[in-house]
């Protein structure tokens, strides 16, 4: 798995968090990088008049879609991809399930209709986001940031996260559960 660069560093996320009026009151613990597990897909879809490619990438834990620029500058290492990733077969449904729904074709589906004419699968890459870890009234939270943007990540939600932590109990969950998280909270 490539990992994408980052584009957004520690000092500029720790400013976007406490920009917001909601986190004023809110001491961070401690910010850390982490990357997603993901595939990347070209598409190719053509209506009467014209044909498009776009790029997107399917999360490897819940498979989420979303557009993507691509390429993106990538590390020249290489992390591993995960074992309890979902596979490729399934992150390719997922996102010809969603473009039957004009996730990305026009908001007018019914004045251009579109028709997929390939997915070409791409890469495993490991998409950067900022986690960070911070304390309100003696609990422990986290928020999580894009790396590339620096915006904070609503789009793929926290149950994600909490999986790919290894922190979810539910009936969807892959991720490993055996072990604790490996959160330094900075108690004595």
């Amino acid at each position: 798995m490539k990992l994408i660069d980052p584009l957004t560093n520690e000092s500029e996320i720790r400013v976007a968090f406490k920009k917001s009026l909601l986190n004023r009151r809110k001491s961070i613990v401690k910010i850390e990088q982490n990357y997603l597990p993901c595939y990347v897909f070209n598409l190719v879809y053509k209506s009467k008049k014209e044909t498009k490619t776009l790029h997107v990438i399917c999360d490897a834990v819940r498979a989420k879609v979303r557009r993507m620029s691509w390429p993106q500058p990538v590390h020249s290492s290489r992390g591993e991809f995960p074992d309890h990733a979902l596979s490729q077969e399934r992150a390719l449904k997922a996102v010809k399930d969603e473009f039957r729904w004009g996730g990305w074709t026009s908001p007018f589906r019914i004045k251009k209709k579109y028709h997929l004419e390939e997915v070409n699968p791409l890469e495993k890459i490991g998409y950067p986001f900022w986690v960070v870890y911070f304390k309100r009234r003696g609990r422990y939270n986290f928020i999580v940031y894009d790396a590339l943007s620096g915006k904070r990540e609503d789009f793929f939600g926290k149950d994600i996260f909490l999986e790919l932590f290894g922190l979810t109990n539910d009936s969807f969950s892959r991720a490993s559960i055996d072990k604790p998280p490996a959160i330094d909270t900075g108690q004595k």
